[in-house]
């Protein structure tokens, strides 16, 4: 993946899925090269399939999104994975698990990130397709040896460096930057439009001609790094509604 490259979030919901053909348009105008779609629990539906397809028709690569904290424990990912790609839709997995916001992360750190380490170790072994895993730097910095280990089990980190200026993307991400290089695998740096009560942790407040000008700057900074794989933008829905 070159460092120019562009990623996108789209979570297709039950009740108000978006409109393929306008998120075949927008990831053209943005000029995205991947997008993660989300599958449901049950499979591909019909509006997955649509939107598989109006993005395959931009010419963009398309892996199936999928997670919960839950599926830090049991086989949940492997049946919801197998469910996904038993049509061929996919290019890869997108992992989205996130285990530190479960109730139940107080007291039990290293034991759900070991439990992450094996979902994705297991969710790996079952599919020849490229597994991506969504990972917090800040989990690098508390925990080095824990993200480390889910690193190599991934083929590749969407890093969720969710901060509204360069110097900060790139500062909270040094500790799993440094980590991801020492096990050789590719990364996204990625930023989110999702409106948080936290504005510097979103490009919700601040329009997409900051984001842009942000990412080109993050883009920069790390165009020497060979692990650098592009940027990847959360989601589809908030950022198309961004003003300018």
């Amino acid at each position: 993946m070159a460092s120019s490259a562009r990623a996108m979030w789209v979570w297709v919901h039950d009740a108000a899925p978006p409109d393929p053909a306008a998120v075949a348009a927008f990831a053209a105008q943005q000029r995205i090269t991947e997008a993660f779609v989300s599958v449901p629990w049950g499979g591909p539906t019909a509006v997955t399939h649509q939107c598989v397809a109006a993005l395959r028709g931009k010419g963009l690569r398309v892996s199936a999104l999928g997670g919960d904290p839950s599926w830090t424990t049991g086989t949940d990912a492997v049946t919801w994975m197998q469910r996904a790609t038993a049509a061929w839709l996919f290019d890869g997995i997108h992992l989205d698990i996130e285990p530190w916001t479960r109730r139940d992360w107080p007291g039990r750190e290293l034991e759900l990130l070991a439990g992450l380490e094996r979902t994705v170790k297991d969710v790996a072994g079952r599919t020849t397709l490229p597994v991506e895993v969504d990972l917090s730097p800040w989990v690098a910095d508390r925990y080095p040896a824990a993200f480390a280990g889910i690193v190599r089990r991934a083929d590749a980190v969407g890093l969720m460096a969710y901060r509204d200026r360069a110097a900060d993307v790139l500062a909270v991400s040094a500790t799993a930057r440094r980590l991801i290089g020492e096990a050789r695998k590719p990364y996204r740096m990625g930023v989110d439009t999702f409106p948080v009560p936290e504005p510097r942790e979103t490009f919700a407040d601040d329009g997409s001609a900051v984001l842009e000008r942000e990412l080109a700057a993050v883009a920069a900074q790390l165009a020497g790094d060979p692990r650098f794989a592009g940027v990847a933008i959360h989601d589809f829905e908030h950022w198309s509604a961004l003003p300018g």
